[in-house]
């Protein structure tokens, strides 16, 4: 691994700057308290609720939105009554429900989705914030399959399983619903030990990509949230690099539930990127379909 120490504290940002300004915090423009982002009447389902960036980023900023409901998902079921009690602190009138689960289990899945179709019919918003980078280290090498595995089934059976049974719940094929994989900008790279997560995540981008294919009423984006201070931050990141706060991808996934977004549906973003710079390039970014998984070369009998 190359020598970190010597790259810039805000590296992480400007080497994959795609738009002219960038944030590391909380800006106008996805104030999740705008009544223009006001999500009044909906359901938002928050996976990996009980910590990180489910806990810290995502939950604040859908309770700032306003609204209606929220499905809370985590593994451990102490640490989502914590995070449930939280909702009900800033906003008792939030309606809760709380489902621990291994988000690779089939059976568990389905069975915590009937529950969201029994309280509330259906879900407007899914948000799949759970990750599955384990340890104190960077042990996730090819030589640890067990390792391999259990990212695999996390970040691409468990999301899957998430995705399918929210997408069966909306009443409609012209429903509109929202789905915000977090995902890494990694994924696109090759960066040895730490293979098993970023493949992983990597699967998770491709679904959101068919997805929006194949579900034209939903907008489905891979969002990359920066470096922000949590439990999964690790050395030398952490100390060496400037951090992206919660607020920051909170109110990037309440935007990305508006209308405006709904052009990046089946693309890659990063918290970091200014809004408004997004939709100035809209265009651009739609005509040259940028922003998505892609092969790149010259193909054809024709270029031989």
């Amino acid at each position: 691994m190359a020598d970190l120490s010597k790259l810039p504290k805000d590296f992480y940002v400007t080497s994959m700057q795609f738009t002219k300004n960038a944030h590391q915090d909380m800006y106008p423009a996805i104030d999740p308290c705008l009544p223009e982002h006001s999500l009044a009447g909906k359901v938002v389902v928050i996976t990996g609720a009980s910590r990180g960036i489910g806990a810290l980023a995502m939950v604040p900023a859908f309770i700032k939105a306003g609204v209606r409901g929220v499905v809370l998902l985590a593994s451990n079921i102490e640490k989502l009554a914590a995070t449930e009690q939280t909702v009900k602190a800033v906003n008792p009138n939030i309606e809760t429900l709380t489902y621990a689960l291994d988000i690779s289990n089939t059976k568990a899945v389905e069975a915590a989705f009937d529950k969201v179709r029994e309280k509330f019919g259906h879900a407007d918003v899914l948000i799949n914030a759970a990750g599955a980078m384990t340890g104190d280290g960077p042990k996730l090498h090819e030589t640890d399959p067990d390792e391999w595995w259990r990212n695999f089934e996390i970040n691409g059976k468990g999301n899957y399983l998430l995705i399918r049974s929210f997408l069966r719940l909306l009443p409609s094929p012209d429903t509109p619903a929202t789905i915000v994989n977090i995902s890494s900008w990694q994924a696109f790279f090759v960066v040895p030990p730490l293979g098993a997560y970023f493949i992983s995540k990597y699967i998770l981008d491709a679904l959101a990509t068919y997805v929006a294919e194949e579900y034209p009423n939903v907008t489905a984006v891979s969002m990359h949230p920066g470096l922000v201070p949590t439990d999964m931050l690790r050395e030398p990141f952490r100390s060496l690099f400037n951090q992206d706060s919660p607020e920051l991808v909170g109110g990037t996934a309440v935007w990305l539930c508006q209308e405006k977004a709904k052009f990046l549906s089946g693309r890659f973003i990063a918290a970091n990127w200014d809004v408004e710079d997004l939709i100035s390039r809209k265009e651009e970014i739609v005509k040259n379909d940028l922003l998505k998984l892609t092969l790149k070369g010259q193909f054809g009998a024709g270029n031989m």
